[in-house]
């Protein structure tokens, strides 16, 4: 357990002021602990497992770049036998769709062996080649053809709405307002944070953005920036 105290000399609210660096470090409000003692200091504590977290796994983790998703899909093919005889190009191209869409490679490797209902796709002789990769993630796609949540996704977003007390089906159509009890208030603040820390996870600010925001912006016409004619004195 690691302790920090916070104290200060001016008319600060400390409470308010942990409560802001604990959001902006993004720790479970779960796992903090924040509390006044006699001093009129505010001690912060925070579980060992919050400040040293186990590292990442890699499959898990966005795919941003085209050199990661260049890796990504050589990944995948090395990991799925059904990919043998798949244009590396065009599957490359598909895949940065998912990729786009916040998949992690872990994501596409399981729409890859698993159907949306939960049953596995059948493998085997036969089931290769790239019609069969086009039936299987067209099934992970609307019928306008974009791009639908994982199913680690959904987990996490069903997980969210369950702790803030909503409706597993809130927002589907004819959703009917129903009675039913709300969340405590530390609950659905929880539940705000895993909010933010699955938007941070899935956030596109990569160097790639930057470049192509500079060249868009340096292209844009600027139209006559002549100084405008004065009065004669």
């Amino acid at each position: 357990m690691a302790e920090f105290r916070i104290s200060s000399n001016d008319n600060v609210d400390l409470r308010k002021l942990a409560a802001s660096l604990v959001e902006s470090q993004g720790w479970p409000r779960e796992r903090v602990s924040v509390w006044d003692n006699r001093d009129g200091e505010v001690v912060v504590t925070v579980d060992d497992a919050v400040l040293h977290p186990p590292p990442p796994n890699p499959l898990n983790q966005p795919v941003h770049t085209p050199r990661e998703v260049h890796q990504a899909c050589e990944l995948l093919r090395r990991r799925d036998p059904s990919l043998t005889g798949v244009d590396f190009a065009a599957f490359r191209t598909e895949a940065a769709r998912f990729f786009a869409a916040g998949w992690s490679v872990a994501d596409l490797l399981h729409a890859l062996t698993t159907r949306p209902d939960g049953l596995p796709w059948p493998h085997g002789e036969g089931y290769q080649g790239t019609e069969w990769l086009e039936h299987r993630l067209r099934h992970w796609k609307t019928p306008t053809g974009d791009i639908r949540p994982s199913a680690a996704q959904e987990s996490a977003q069903l997980r969210v709405v369950g702790r803030a007390g909503l409706p597993r089906d809130l927002g589907l159509p004819h959703d009917e307002p129903r009675a039913g009890a709300t969340a405590r208030p530390e609950v659905a603040r929880a539940a705000i944070d895993d909010a933010r820390r699955l938007l941070r996870a899935h956030t596109r600010t990569t160097s790639d953005s930057l470049v192509h925001r500079d060249r868009t912006a340096a292209r844009m016409p600027r139209g006559d920036r002549r100084t405008p004619p004065t009065d004669p004195v």
